[in-house]
């Protein structure tokens, strides 16, 4: 759903930029490139926090598995 939004956003604005494009298209671009940074972060904040799940399940799994010790 949010490719849609940017979609209709980036159409939007770049039939505004059709009638005035030499003045306009600097901001659209930096627009633009600005989406695409943060777009970049935040599957890398994402990816982040994915792998550091899995550690911690990891080691749940692996102190589960382990036998009891002193308590007999």
């Amino acid at each position: 759903m949010h490719h849609v939004i940017g979609a209709v956003v980036i159409g939007a604005v770049a039939g505004g930029v059709a009638g005035n494009s030499k003045r306009r298209r600097p901001l659209v671009r930096r627009l633009v490139k600005g989406g695409i940074m943060a777009k970049r972060k935040l599957q890398a904040a994402g990816a982040a926090a994915i792998a550091e799940t899995q550690k911690l399940v990891d080691e749940a799994r692996a102190e589960l598995d382990q036998p009891e010790m002193g308590h007999q």
